[in-house]
């Protein structure tokens, strides 16, 4: 007996049919910027390189020096990697340097860690610090400074006008 889809199913697989972006988040990401990665298919099969940018949403990946296009920017050619879908690369185990698959495990601890299936061996996530922009400095120059901030400047002059005219209704 088949059995019937919901109105939501029905949306979702109308939107796959249609091409737009994907719809549903994956749960478990396996990949952070900085993970050096095995390109599996593609044109750039074979190829090993560091995750430059990743898209959970799209499943898209950006490796550096894979998948290298022209583009137009700012009046100039310039070579830039296009993005992969996730499923076409795999983890660099550290101690074999051959692909291998990858399962999150919990660690006595709790921590929850990345495992090689094949080796067995812990892949670390790298440092994301070094990918977050730069927080911006502050400028002592024209910042106010907390004192004069918290000064009460505002002088309301409504509750004078209503007496003026209290005054002048009475007489």
């Amino acid at each position: 007996m088949q059995r019937s889809l919901t109105p939501f199913q029905k949306l979702l697989i109308r939107k796959s049919q249609r091409g737009s972006k994907r719809v549903l988040k994956i749960k478990d990401w396996k990949y952070f910027k900085g993970d050096q990665v095995y390109v599996r298919e593609g044109r750039d099969k074979g190829k090993v390189g560091m995750i430059k940018d990743l898209d959970e949403w799209k499943s898209v990946v950006w490796v550096e020096g894979v998948k290298m296009q022209q583009r137009v920017r700012n009046g100039k050619f310039v070579m830039a990697e296009q993005g992969i879908h996730y499923s076409n690369i795999q983890l660099i185990d550290p101690e074999s340097g051959r692909p291998s698959r990858v399962k999150w495990r919990f660690t006595e601890k709790g921590e929850k860690v990345r495992i090689a299936v094949k080796s067995g061996a812990l892949i670390p996530v790298p440092d994301q610090s070094q990918f977050e922009p730069p927080k911006p400095k502050a400028n002592p120059a024209k910042d106010t400074d907390p004192g004069s901030a918290a000064k009460e400047t505002y002088i309301p002059i409504l509750p004078e006008i209503v007496h003026a005219e209290e005054s002048s209704g009475t007489s």
